[in-house]
C-alpha cells in the first residue's frame, strides 16, 4: 500500500483539455500540398495564424502568431485592406500584444501583394519569420471573406 501511495503522490502527468478550434481560412496556392498559411479561431475568440516561414529556402519551418480577439482580427484585416488600397511605400508596423507584424505592400507581376514579417520587437532585427507574398484574393480567403 505504501508503494502505491508514494507513486500517486509524485505523479506529474495531468490530463489537459485541448481547446477546440475551427479553420477560418487557408492559403494553398497549388492545392493542399502547397499550404503556406492558415488561420484558426478558438472558442475564446483568439485567432492563431500558422505560416510556412520563407526566411530559409532549404528547410521547412512553421511559425505562428496569435490575435487575441475578434475585434483585433477585424482590425488586422482592415489594415491589410487599407494597405492594398493605398499601397504605402513604407512598411506598416502593427503591435499585436505579444509581438509585432510588419506589413510590406508591393506590386508583383502586375498585381498587389503583401509580405508579412512577424517580430518579437518593433525592430526589424528581431524578425521571427516571413510569409510568402500574398494577393488580395488570398488574404480574403485566409480571413474567410467572400469578396
Amino acid at each position: 500500500i505504501f508503494a502505491v501511495l508514494s507513486l500517486t503522490a509524485f505523479s506529474q502527468i495531468k490530463k489537459i483539455e485541448v481547446a477546440k478550434k475551427e479553420i477560418v481560412g487557408k492559403i494553398a496556392p497549388g492545392g493542399a500540398i502547397t499550404l503556406t498559411m492558415e488561420c484558426y479561431r478558438y472558442e475564446d475568440d483568439t485567432y492563431l495564424f500558422r505560416y510556412l516561414d520563407t526566411k530559409f529556402s532549404k528547410i521547412e519551418v512553421w511559425k505562428d502568431f496569435k490575435i487575441k480577439s475578434t475585434e483585433d482580427f477585424n482590425t488586422l484585416y482592415s489594415y491589410l485592406e487599407e494597405g492594398f488600397s493605398k499601397m504605402p511605400e513604407e512598411a506598416m508596423l502593427l503591435n499585436i500584444g505579444d509581438g509585432y507584424l510588419i506589413l510590406r505592400f508591393s506590386k508583383f507581376l502586375g498585381g498587389k501583394v503583401v509580405k508579412i514579417a512577424h517580430s518579437t520587437s518593433d525592430s526589424e532585427t528581431a524578425i521571427v519569420g516571413y510569409t510568402n507574398l500574398y494577393t488580395v484574393k488570398q488574404i480574403n480567403k485566409l480571413f474567410g471573406k467572400t469578396k
